[in-house]
């Protein structure tokens, strides 16, 4: 690169100050424009307004309220009267009952019950000798209650087989005494 000299005249280093009246006449004007409303109009609130002048000329302006211009009639009808004088019906017409649930068959209630966890647990526990209370105890006996009936129903009879298949049990069973001494 070459070296350039440096001079003592470099020009000019900003803008000339003009004087004011060069400055204004340089000046455009903005474009006058009507003045934008900031309020009502100037005048006293007694004055009258153009609404009063359309009112009393004769034209009617729309109501500004809203809803049904539909007259109402004031005196109860014949029909009305009739329909007040009948007795109010308060009975129900429609009859409210339980869900019932599915009836299902004898043999598959029977394995539901025979597989029922919480049964199973209560049964545990009054082997063991518990009491119990409350709402296990309703349960409980809900639950062996039906399945006494689906039994029953069914004809299967639990002693039965358990004599069936223990013969010793029978023997143990039975009180010797009372038949041989007759007590």
């Amino acid at each position: 690169m070459t070296r350039i000299k440096k001079t003592r005249t470099s020009g000019p280093l900003g803008t000339r100050h003009r004087p004011a009246e060069e400055a204004r006449q340089d000046r455009t004007r903005a474009p006058e424009t009507k003045k934008k409303g900031a309020g009502l109009k100037s005048g006293s609130r007694h004055s009258p307004s153009a609404e009063d002048k359309q009112k009393q000329s004769g034209k009617s302006s729309k109501d500004p309220r809203h809803g049904s211009k539909k007259p109402i009639a004031l005196v109860v009808t014949e029909a009305e009267q009739k329909l007040m004088a009948q007795p109010k019906q308060f009975k129900p017409v429609v009859q409210l009952s339980k869900a019932k649930e599915p009836e299902m068959p004898p043999e598959q209630e029977l394995a539901l019950l025979e597989n029922d966890e919480k049964l199973l647990e209560l049964l545990d526990q009054v082997d063991k000798g518990e009491i119990l209370t409350g709402k296990d105890a309703k349960y409980f006996n809900a639950k062996t209650a039906r399945h006494a009936e689906l039994v029953a129903l069914l004809g299967l009879d639990q002693d039965d087989e358990e004599e069936d298949m223990d013969p010793l049990a029978k023997l143990e069973r039975t009180d010797w005494r009372k038949e041989f001494l007759g007590e």
